[in-house]
């Protein structure tokens, strides 16, 4: 069962059980029933405020029928919408007699509305109630009792503030009249969610989802995580609207029910609220028939509370088909992809208190008030956020604690940071243990190493152990079990963070202690230093461990000068393994096993890697002071990613061995100066980055790469000459030398057709492109601003057919440099050409067709005089600082009617 909590008000949705009706409509039929007062009704109900308004089909006569009478007796309120015509009709004048008799003697509340009349002529009974009430006299003589009690009764209604339909909108008059009403109905709120805080708000969220007072039929989901509330908010509501309702059940505890009796069991239960005897269900597909037959035309409510398996559903409550006009099912599970499987749309997620509201929970249990007793204030906000505001927590630590003294509150706080409570632990595993194997493999790494982690990098690294992480994360949010939230880099860009509650964060780690109590060694993961200590101390390294991950410890001296690497041997299951930020000098023997190492700030000069064949995924050693990262020839034929950035490292390893690696991260290694043969020659590479490697000259050959796509040589400025490439790289589609110090290009550019982006920025010393360039066939971004020295252009370069964007600001162009088809392009959007030395701009520029905007400042071309863009038809935009163009004398934009002009 759920504890208490949950978030409706103090709502207005249900009176006391003696009334039948919130609201009684009356009203004259002729001038409201299918205008405004229908459109009232309808408003009243949508927030679940029941209405009497008399039926079309009751039976008319002289005198007012019992029913109604009735019905004004048995309502809340009472409102009364006067129309011209209200007081020609003796019905409505009997209803509104009869209302003010319940105001006076049963405390109905009168809401009286001026629908299309002056206020002051009701109360004054002038205008049409006037003339209504002479006819009534004519009809019932002039000195009829009767006649002067409906008179009365209309002062009395009238002299009250009411609405009045002048100078208002109806559809705004309608929902402020519903709201008003609305907010007056304040019940008793049901026993059971009595002193429960936090509660109203939540009840009502739920309720104003149900939309009870319409016809059609709804199921609503309730979910969350264990102890949170679920029960106890349909419970409130349950017991709060039940008697509106033909039929009702609440099925409690429907998992443990079926995992004890089965689902017929709940069948049968089901019956006896339908009258249909037990006997009559001999199975599932029986039981399916009765109820459907029974409820079909029924207002039926029912609560399935706890359901773990859709096939709850499928057999209790099939879909809307099986229930009447009206009828409601609620529905509280943990799993919310079991709602969307049932295809239940209107769903609601119970989140934990709030600080306040916990603190005031926790002390009504604690304390029996709504705030700590003197002494207690520090440790009180201590349970509380332990709690992480879940409800069955607060509870069950706030009735323990209860009447006990101050000694004994701070021996089970203390308690609690090691030992967790029994009871909250076993609500919160049932969750877990509906999880199959791999899905709690995950779950215990997240609450043991990955809370709080960016939810990309998590995925990543999961792959990279050989788990398919998508769905299985998936299934741990739908059952709340974890929750996504979104952080801002120091960059401003948003990126999903996992998340989980502390205490299931806890749950997670004690089932990993749990595994070996006293022996940290036999336990599948490992995070604290003192654990980790122990067993290396120790020697102790079992093949129970699967994953360590040591938090900073600062340079971690304390614990490693007593390490052993005779421990790592025996860790024949370990698959994960981070050291990050550990700078103390460590012995260990890498296990062959061993999927994934991390290890940023290492402080070896070479990885210790023994033996020759690994399983390793991803090594990741950036920051470190690796010289050299293994020696020889390693088979690691399962390797993709080698992440070496802003290490001492001298000279790659031979790769030879590592067939299948897609990343290599050699940027910032400044003192990198030698290349293995065997990297320039590999075929599953795709990604290369040496950029920043200052001291790097060459490579020791033609690049033969067939699968690289991106290669990274910025800032490479001990680069004398860019590097040859072979005509198997066709792959290769992202390509930078940004600040290097070459001054040219190879020929054998020519040959990489798949390249769409060229990088050339920066590169002060280059002094023309290749003749090649117009082999790029796929190229449409090049990049050559601030290239100094670049004084001319190639006459193929105004044939490459897909290029787009050139950027060649800050060159050394002039008007001689551009060939003479240089408005030749067929795709170019994009031209910069400032900051050169051009007077006038090539008289082809044009013709070139695509072109949709000059995106640089025109100011820039001090000598600029002639400026003609009359046949640039998609032009649009031609920016420039005016006080920069003082030589322009000529300008021509006719023929152009997408430009507005200079901006």
């Amino acid at each position: 069962m759920e504890s208490a909590i949950g978030r409706v008000s103090s709502s207005p949705f249900l009176p006391p059980r003696s009334w039948t009706y919130h609201v009684f409509l009356s009203f004259r039929g002729q001038d409201t029933r299918k205008g405004f007062t229908d459109h009232l009704y309808a408003s009243l109900q949508r927030k679940g405020i029941t209405n009497f308004r008399d039926d079309m089909n009751l039976e008319r006569g002289e005198v007012i029928s019992h029913e109604l009478l009735r019905a004004i007796e048995e309502s809340m309120f009472a409102v009364v919408v006067l129309s011209p015509n209200y007081a020609s009709s003796p019905w409505c004048l009997d209803e509104l007699q009869k209302i003010v008799e319940c105001k006076n003697n049963l405390g109905l509340q009168i809401v009286p509305v001026f629908y299309g009349v002056d206020p002051c002529d009701v109360r004054h009974q002038k205008g049409t109630f006037e003339d209504a009430f002479r006819k009534q006299e004519e009809r019932f003589g002039g000195d009829s009792e009767k006649v002067k009690r409906w008179r009365d009764a209309l002062i009395q209604v009238a002299i009250y503030s009411g609405w009045d339909s002048k100078n208002q909108h109806e559809a705004t008059l309608v929902e402020s009249i519903a709201q008003h009403v609305h907010t007056r109905l304040i019940p008793k709120l049901p026993s059971c969610i009595e002193n429960l805080f936090g509660m109203a708000s939540r009840v009502e969220d739920v309720t104003t989802l149900m939309c009870i007072g319409l016809s059609d039929v709804r199921f609503t989901g309730i979910w969350g995580m264990g102890g949170v509330g679920k029960t106890t908010i349909a419970r409130a509501i349950y017991e709060a609207i039940e008697d509106q309702f033909q039929i009702s059940c609440f099925l409690a505890n429907i998992r443990e029910t079926c995992e004890t009796n089965g689902i017929l069991q709940l069948q049968k239960i089901l019956g006896e609220h339908i009258h249909v005897s037990r006997c009559t269900f001999s199975n599932l597909y029986d039981g399916m028939r009765i109820i459907r037959n029974s409820l079909c035309n029924k207002k039926v409510l029912i609560v399935l509370d706890d359901v773990n398996d859709v096939s709850q559903l499928e057999n209790l409550a099939g879909n809307q088909d099986w229930f009447g006009p009206g009828s409601r099912v609620m529905i509280t599970t943990r799993d919310m992809h079991l709602l969307k499987t049932h295809e239940v749309c209107d769903t609601y997620e119970v989140e934990c208190l709030d600080k306040r509201e916990a603190l005031r929970f926790f002390c009504s249990k604690a304390f029996k008030r709504d705030v700590p007793e003197e002494g207690y204030l520090e440790m009180s906000h201590e349970v509380v956020k332990y709690t992480g505001g879940l409800p069955l927590a607060l509870k069950v630590l706030g009735s323990y604690l209860y009447g006990r003294n101050v000694s004994a509150w701070h021996s089970a706080v203390k308690k609690l940071r090691s030992v967790p409570d029994a009871k909250i632990l076993e609500t919160l595993r049932i969750s877990y243990d509906s999880l199959d194997s791999m899905q709690m493999e995950i779950f215990l790494d997240i609450a043991c190493f990955f809370k709080g982690k960016p939810k990309d990098k998590v995925l990543d690294l999961f792959e990279k152990r050989g788990y398919n992480p998508q769905i299985e994360i998936d299934v741990l949010i739908e059952r709340s079990l974890v929750t996504v939230k979104q952080d801002i880099d120091v960059f401003k860009k948003k990126f999903d963070v996992l998340e989980m509650h502390d205490l299931l964060q806890e749950m997670g780690r004690n089932f990993v202690i749990q595994e070996s109590p006293n022996y940290p060694s036999k336990r599948s993961r490992l995070w604290s230093p003192e654990d980790l200590d122990l067993m290396l101390t120790q020697n102790k390294g079992t093949e129970t461990i699967q994953s360590i991950v040591l938090p900073p410890i600062g340079n971690g001296t304390y614990y490693v000068q007593r390490w052993r690497d005779k421990a790592f041997p025996n860790m024949s299951q370990l698959k994960f393994l981070n050291f990050d930020f550990l700078r103390a000098h460590i012995h260990i023997n890498i296990p062959s096993t061993l999927k994934v190492l991390h290890w940023e700030l290492c402080p070896l000069e070479t990885l210790p890697l023994v033996d020759q064949r690994y399983e390793l995924v991803e090594i990741k050693i950036s920051w470190s002071n690796i010289v050299q990262l293994w020696h020889g020839f390693k088979f690691l034929e399962k390797l993709k990613h080698l992440d070496l950035s802003c290490s001492g490292l001298e000279q790659t390893p031979d790769l030879s061995g590592v067939p299948v690696l897609e990343t290599l991260d050699l940027s910032w290694c400044h003192r990198l100066t030698l290349i293995h043969p065997s990297l320039i020659c590999h075929k599953s590479l795709l990604v290369l980055n040496l950029w920043e490697c200052t001291s790097l000259e060459t490579f020791p050959g033609k690049l033969e790469m067939s699968s690289l796509k991106e290669l990274d040589l910025c800032e490479c400025k001990s680069f004398m000459s860019p590097p040859e490439f072979g005509e198997c790289m066709t792959k290769l589609s992202r390509l930078y030398f940004q600040d290097m110090t070459i001054s040219e290009l190879p020929i054998s550019l020519g040959s990489l057709v798949g390249l769409s982006e060229l990088d050339l920025r920066g590169c002060k010393k280059l002094t023309c492109l290749p003749d090649s360039i117009h082999e790029l066939e796929s190229l449409r971004i090049l990049r050559a601003s601030w290239c100094s020295s670049l004084c001319d252009l190639p006459h193929s370069v105004s044939v490459i057919p897909f290029l787009s964007i050139l950027d060649l600001r800050d060159c050394c162009l002039t008007e001689e440099s551009f060939p003479c088809d240089f408005g030749q392009f067929p795709s170019l959007t994009d031209l910069d050409l400032s900051g050169n030395h051009v007077v006038n701009l090539p008289i082809s520029i044009h013709e070139l067709p695509k072109l949709t905007s000059l995106p640089f400042s025109l100011g820039c071309f001090f000598g600029l005089k002639e400026l003609m863009i009359s046949r640039f038809v998609e032009l649009s935009c031609v920016p420039y600082r005016t006080h920069g163009l003082e030589s322009l004398t000529a300008w021509d934009d006719s023929d152009n009617p997408n430009i507005v002009g200079l901006l």
